[in-house]
């Protein structure tokens, strides 16, 4: 008995002596996590982005009126709670108060109003934040702490769109002081500041100290981590290279190529899942031969060994894309394996043939004698080019010669959205179905992201449905639908649907996945 007490004593003396800090391992301010981008934002400014980057760091700039838990659920952000009218046409949105922006200017009702309706303006040309607004008629400012939004027609995908990195509130003060260079200097309420941004080298964010209104999944204050460096570096080798000699302290896309090993060293913490949205497809330009021919792009649906560019592009780490949706977005339809093509070198010989096209003597195909060469567009994306050998490698079998021509991605984008492509190589990181109006509606050729120019009454239709239905079930039919007629016009060979790869160094604590695809930072620390 005397022992026992002896011991109960001593340990109780310890804990006196040893800080919590050491017994618990409790998080702590200071230090910075270091991470890659591939490719370099287009621009900072949230409505005026076409890229997935953007999005991303989105995340940490700024904060929307709603947001997702954990777990995926809908839960108040910037606005602490929201009442829909029985129509779904009137939405008011009570705010937080207290939020100010990074400029030390208040977030408001009117900071709401000019934000959504600098989105819908149609000189900020907004090639995706525009349509998350979608609908709106009008957005009143009532008072300082509420907003009413009305809408011309019921708009289905609205409180999730309204979770879209690219519906942050932005400080209107900052827009009307900074103009067209406010893409260079961003300004929201966002958990991390902006601090400078050196072209092709790196951004740096830094935390901020104000920040007390973060989402009920994370702590309530401001972020532990005093800096975000995002350095540019295209070359994924050089980005692994860099995280293994400590330079990187999370590698936000770990090449195909070093998961396995990386994994084996049982030296990083490994978070991984299915990509939201398709990670690879080849789109046609419909406005362009060859593609203006169905005949020809059902043909390369059926000339493509998807399983093949998985395996060599990917190391198997992904899933074969049938369509424009992965099983990972909600309004996938699962009937879409058995509906799509699957690959049969017969079936697309037969309809290159029927399309006219034979082989020449130089053993190459022709039709009216111009041999069948066309150009592919493509990212300096070491999956992309992987994917574009073996693709090209198929297609002459077929005695198709395919060049490939690699643009950085934000002049790719530019030459997309202008037409001057015959095909290219693209892939997307959504939330939602609502992808198909930012990729198909015809509205969105040459300003968003409808880069095969293919404008279709029926499928405008169709998307316009989409957006309008509130009954789930019915809303499901309609992306059932959308799914089966843009396989039907052959508008992509879906190719990958990749698995997402994020090693964390064993020195950064508190990383959280998202269920929308991102690590949640708010609270991360460095031991």
């Amino acid at each position: 008995m005397a022992r026992w007490f002896v011991v109960v004593v001593v340990l109780l003396l310890l804990s006196t002596l040893i800080p919590a800090s050491v017994m618990h391992a409790q998080p702590k301010p200071g230090g910075e996590l270091v991470f890659a981008a591939t490719e370099e934002p287009d621009t900072l400014d949230p409505q005026k982005t076409g890229t997935a980057i953007t999005g991303l760091l989105m995340r940490y700039l700024g904060d929307t009126l709603v947001t997702k838990d954990l777990k995926g659920n809908y839960i108040p952000h910037l606005a602490k709670s929201w009442t829909i009218s029985g129509d779904g046409l009137t939405w008011t949105f009570q705010l937080r108060s207290g939020v100010k922006f990074h400029d030390g200017t208040p977030f408001n009702a009117r900071a709401v109003k000019f934000t959504i309706e600098r989105a819908l303006a149609p000189e900020t040309k907004s090639p995706i934040a525009g349509a998350l607004f979608g609908p709106v008629a009008s957005v009143e400012a009532v008072g300082d702490l509420t907003v009413v939004i009305k809408l011309k027609e019921p708009f289905s995908p609205f409180l999730d769109n309204l979770t879209d990195p690219r519906a942050m509130i932005i400080s209107p003060q900052a827009v009307q002081r900074l103009g067209d260079q406010f893409g260079r200097a961003p300004v929201g309420t966002g958990p991390f500041k902006f601090q400078e941004w050196h072209s092709a080298d790196r951004i740096i964010f830094v935390r901020n100290p104000d920040y007390q209104w973060a989402p009920s999944y994370a702590h309530q204050g401001p972020p532990f981590v005093d800096r975000i460096v995002v350095r540019i570096m295209p070359e994924s080798a050089a980005q692994v290279a860099a995280f293994e000699r400590g330079e990187l302290s999370v590698l936000l896309a770990v090449p195909p190529t070093d998961v396995r090993r990386l994994q084996a060293t049982q030296k990083y913490t490994f978070f991984s899942f299915l990509r939201k949205g398709v990670g690879l497809f080849m789109e046609f330009n419909i406005t362009k031969e060859p593609f203006s021919d169905l005949r020809v792009r059902r043909a390369f649906n059926y000339a493509v060994e998807k399983k093949l560019v998985l395996n060599i592009a990917l190391e198997g780490l992904g899933e074969v894309a049938y369509g424009p949706l992965p099983p990972s977005i909600w309004g996938y339809w699962d009937g879409v394996k058995d509906y799509a093509p699957r690959f049969d070198p017969g079936e697309a010989r037969r309809l290159l043939a029927e399309a006219g096209w034979q082989r020449g003597q130089s053993g190459f195909l022709e039709k009216d004698g111009k041999p069948f060469k066309f150009v592919l567009y493509i990212a300096p994306i070491d999956t992309w080019r992987r994917s574009a050998q073996v693709v090209q490698a198929q297609l002459k079998t077929y005695g198709i010669q395919m060049e490939i021509q690699t643009f950085e991605f934000g002049t790719l984008l530019s030459k997309l959205r202008a037409g001057e492509h015959q095909a290219e190589f693209m892939g997307y990181t959504y939330t939602s179905p609502d992808i198909f109006y930012l990729w198909f509606h015809s509205s969105n050729i040459g300003k968003g992201l409808n880069f095969s120019h293919f404008k279709d009454t029926k499928l405008d239709e169709l998307i316009e449905a989409s957006r309008k239905e509130m009954n789930q079930t019915r809303r499901l039919r309609i992306y059932r639908d959308i799914q089966k007629y843009i396989i039907d016009k052959a508008l992509w060979v879906p190719l990958w649907i990749n698995h997402f790869y994020i090693a964390v160094q064993p020195n950064v604590k508190g990383a959280k996945i998202h269920p929308d695809g991102f690590l949640a930072l708010n609270d991360v620390y460095i031991q």
